[in-house]
């Protein structure tokens, strides 16, 4: 099975995206292709802040696929929390500065900056800057049989800073390779930049024997879904 055939083009400056590279497996109501508008987000304040709970489900090839977004006022962090059993967690800087320690290791880390934690690791997410910060969550938990047969290693944690990126032009804009390599729970994690100058496509339609995850950081996204067209500003989500 492939995913449904998707074409991207935009106005303005950057999206992230992800794709989750498995071998795709039958699921009960899976979470389907679509777009998550930013502007439409519900959001729930907590003590320290607010969250969004933007997407969570089984989706063909993970058991769980859970993504928040999350806001911490300056000064304000969140628990230190131990990660699940073969799950696995990407953490995406959107607005503001994080300081994210996974077990020893402390990072502080600017907007656009990804950090990647391992089951069994402990992590911890700080605002120690004035203003308020904004990362996501994105949680991922592959089906049992797929972790116990493929993955299920304990993996050094990963930090990326936006700021040390290598950007490489195109002739459409430009692309930034953040990580492309296995995770405890995943064959393969690839994560790219894009940058696209106002009115030129990503690439031609096409489809994915995998899951892929677009995150607008900047400008504004046309996006067609199976003939179906979206437009999303910044913060929105494309599954």
């Amino acid at each position: 099975m492939k995913q449904k055939r998707e074409e991207l083009r935009k106005t303005g400056f950057y999206f992230i995206g992800f794709t989750i590279l498995l071998i795709a497996v039958s699921a009960g109501n899976p979470i389907v292709s679509g777009v998550f508008d930013w502007s439409k987000f519900k959001t729930v304040r907590t003590h320290t802040g607010s969250v969004i709970n933007i997407l969570k489900g089984p989706t063909r090839s993970l058991d769980m696929f859970d993504i928040k977004a999350i806001s911490l006022h300056s000064g304000k962090a969140t628990h230190t929390y131990l990660m699940g059993k073969e799950s696995d967690e990407l953490l995406i800087v959107k607005e503001g500065y994080a300081e994210i320690t996974i077990n020893s290791i402390s990072k502080l880390l600017c907007e656009g900056s990804i950090a990647v934690a391992s089951q069994g690791d402990r992590v911890q997410v700080k605002n120690i800057k004035p203003g308020n910060l904004v990362y996501y969550s994105v949680v991922f938990k592959p089906r049992p049989a797929k972790i116990h047969h493929e993955t299920s290693k304990k993996v050094s944690p990963f930090f990326s800073s936006w700021d040390t990126i290598s950007f490489k032009p195109s002739a459409s804009g430009g692309r930034r390779n953040i990580i492309q390599q296995p995770t405890s729970t995943l064959k393969q994690l690839e994560i790219h930049t894009t940058t696209l100058k106002e009115g030129l496509p990503s690439h031609a339609a096409h489809t994915h024997p995998d899951e892929e995850i677009i995150l607008v950081r900047l400008g504004t996204v046309d996006q067609t879904i199976s003939g179906t067209h979206y437009r999303l500003g910044p913060g929105s989500l494309i599954f």
